[in-house]
């Protein structure tokens, strides 16, 4: 039965409905808007010379940024893509954005620094460097001071009678697997004439983790296949829409079945976890670390290349009070000790380039403890070593470099760190006969 209640109840609905659409419409316009607001203001702050990625704290315009809201899209502006050997590689012609405060280019081929070619130029004595974030260059202000560079230049003006090129073969996160994989498929094509292998800390880290799984001889207990989406055509319609992007993000699990592989894709990984507590600690990963080494000379002799394995310095006292420090120490040291085996069965010359860079990284903490003395001779000499570790290694770190100070965070020099193990490494080849006194 219709009352005289039902018509005016209708249009109530009504209202409420078109009040309800436009509120709909005003939200979707404020989202589309403010997302691509949101994308230029979020790329003008990363482009600023002031930018600390490390201690950066979002705000509301990164939350409806398209580099939150799209998986895909902080992909695209990753310096790796996926490749299908070594998991992931370094993009060819990327660059970092004009004022950046940490400048770094990649050239045509994929490697960090100036352009180059897959020929070897006449007259030219080639070495490329080999290892992870700590040849690539992690915390070095520009390529012209990651020790790669430094090492060629310092080589170019010791008067040699020919030139030295040094390509740096590294890559953030690499271990020696991939590093072997990389040698083999693309480093030599380079046809070098000396490879240098600097790596430990990731190899230690491979040997020791377990949320993978129980450690295997290839290491997949660690690292992680990069999934890569195929999205259908209606989907690629609709991701251009930021609404649709925000609701994909913060309404479903999509972004949780899409993991940021910016991170190198670690089984697992979560920084808040020991993510090294195992006992006993397996020889697996270490045997693995031996065959690995002893593969990758072989090969490299086998196509004319000579080895350098130089250690890789560590400044420990950044591992104070770390999940597992004593673990993982002792698992670095288990590394060169390898390395040192591997060089004198294989008759490949080993540099101890950790032990040179290491007391020099004792020397500047030892002049901090004395300066802070000189702040506050009451101090004893446990808290005078707290304030100078603080000093040297602020947790955070400050926006900006610490010119005088060698090492940023573990194995991960300052450009002052860089040129010490450019010098050190330059040292050691000038007196050795691996450069050799004249080129055929």
């Amino acid at each position: 039965m219709v009352t005289s209640e039902n018509p005016p109840r209708r249009g109530l609905m009504r209202r409420i409905a078109l009040v309800l659409a436009i509120a709909l419409a005003a939200l979707v316009l404020a989202l589309e808007l403010g997302s691509r607001i949101a994308d230029r203001v979020v790329a003008s702050r990363k482009a600023s010379p002031e930018f600390d990625a490390k201690n950066y704290k979002p705000g509301l315009f990164d939350k409806i940024a398209r580099s939150t809201l799209d998986p895909a899209q902080r992909l695209e502006e990753g310096r790796t893509a996926p490749h299908p050997y070594l998991g992931y590689a370094l993009k060819p012609a990327w660059s970092t954005p004009p004022g950046a405060r940490q400048q770094c280019s990649h050239n045509a081929l994929g490697f960090r620094g100036k352009e180059t070619t897959w020929e070897k130029p006449p007259r030219v004595f080639r070495i490329v460097t080999s290892g992870g974030s700590s040849v690539y260059g992690q915390s070095e202000s520009n390529d012209a001071a990651v020790w790669s560079q430094r090492l060629e230049d310092r080589l170019n003006g010791a008067g040699l009678p020919y030139r030295v090129e040094v390509i740096n073969g590294g890559c953030s996160g690499y271990s020696l697997v991939e590093n072997l994989i990389n040698f083999a498929l693309r480093l030599v094509d380079f046809h070098p004439d000396l490879l240098i292998q600097y790596e430990a800390i990731n190899d230690m880290r491979c040997a020791l983790y377990t949320r993978g799984g129980a450690v295997k001889n290839d290491n997949t207990q660690w690292r992680q296949a990069w999934p890569v989406d195929r999205p259908s055509v209606l989907e690629r319609m609709l991701e251009r829409s930021r609404t649709y992007l925000t609701w994909r993000y913060y309404c479903t699990n999509y972004a949780k079945l899409r993991p940021d592989l910016a991170f190198y894709a670690v089984v697992n990984y979560d920084p808040d976890v020991d993510l090294y507590d195992i006992e006993p600690v397996p020889d697996l990963g270490f045997d693995t670390y031996r065959r690995n080494l002893e593969e990758l000379v072989t090969l490299a002799k086998a196509r004319g290349v000579q080895v350098l394995i130089a250690t890789q310095p560590l400044a420990r006292y950044h591992l104070d009070g770390a999940r597992s420090e004593a673990k993982q120490l002792a698992g670095i040291d288990r590394i060169q000790e390898i390395q040192r085996q591997v060089g004198k069965e294989r008759d490949v010359p080993v540099f101890e380039c950790a032990r040179i860079v290491e007391a020099e990284i004792q020397k500047e903490l030892d002049r901090e403890i004395e300066r802070q003395r000189s702040l506050d001779a009451s101090a004893d000499a446990a808290e005078l070593e707290r304030r100078a570790k603080r000093a040297l290694h602020p947790s955070p770190l400050p926006a900006q470099p610490l010119p005088n100070v060698l090492f940023r965070h573990e194995v991960h020099p300052f450009d002052l760190g860089s040129d010490l193990i450019a010098k050190t490494i330059a040292e050691f080849l000038l007196g050795s006969d691996l450069l050799p006194k004249q080129l055929q």
